[in-house]
């Protein structure tokens, strides 16, 4: 996790690669908080504000993951082989805990103070409940079949755009969030149906997570990213 944060700190194209998420991220926020302040009155929660926070979160997590495929130095990479003194497992769960303190948690509690202004309360601390959920599905869907360090792995030229991993998530993404969105706008009135909702994402994040905990037990760290080899025949038949 050190390793992580030291890496987005001192590389330059890290930094500059996770804000071109993190400013879509904060501009949502700010456009958010500018129409919340407009009126002096408090808001009832609105599809557009649920939507806007999943995509905050969701958008945090798919950016960062997106940076961890990018080396920070290569020939720091031989320094983390020999000094790899515990399972892999526990570098993964270093890698869980690195999305989930540097893309979920800060852009979770920056709705939560958006949430204030709005009522009834009650409502928003349940959407909170539901955002924390979805950070934790795109966390463990973003380490899926990963047995790497983060920011040091080479990588293999096409195979980390990070634009059109960004234009992939908006256009399949943003339907999904609408009409997640308005579903959970009527399950908020009804405690029967958000229970069931609440239920059915902890199902899906437990299932990620002992999918990924299973995987991470056998799973080897590797360090190169090695193009497929493929064999080339002369096409020659024998009689």
């Amino acid at each position: 996790m050190l390793f992580s944060v030291r890496s987005l700190t001192r590389s330059r194209h890290h930094r500059v690669a996770f804000a071109f998420y993190l400013s879509i991220v904060f501009a949502i926020a700010l456009s958010s908080l500018k129409a919340a302040m407009s009126t002096p009155t408090l808001h009832r929660l609105t599809p557009n504000f649920l939507m806007s926070t999943l995509v905050m979160v969701c958008l945090a997590v798919v950016g960062l993951r997106s940076v961890f495929a990018l080396p920070i130095f290569l020939n720091a990479n031989w320094v983390l082989r020999v000094t790899q003194l515990y399972p892999s497992e526990k570098y993964i769960a270093a890698a869980r805990h690195t999305l989930i303190l540097l893309a979920v948690l800060p852009v979770w509690l920056c709705a939560a103070l958006l949430s204030l202004c709005f009522r009834p309360l009650h409502q928003s601390a349940a959407h909170l409940v539901v955002l924390a959920l979805v950070g934790f599905i795109m966390t463990e869907l973003s380490l899926i079949g990963v047995s790497k360090i983060p920011f040091a792995c080479s990588y293999l030229p096409g195979k980390s755009n990070i634009q059109y991993m960004f234009w992939g998530f908006v256009v399949i993404f943003f339907p999904i969030a609408k009409m997640f969105a308005n579903y959970e706008q009527r399950t908020l009135h009804l405690s029967l149906q958000y229970a069931g909702m609440i239920s059915a994402l902890t199902a899906v994040v437990l299932e990620l997570w002992v999918f990924n905990r299973h995987h991470a037990r056998s799973a080897v760290l590797y360090y190169e990213e090695l193009p497929p080899e493929v064999i080339t025949t002369l096409g020659l038949s024998y009689w």
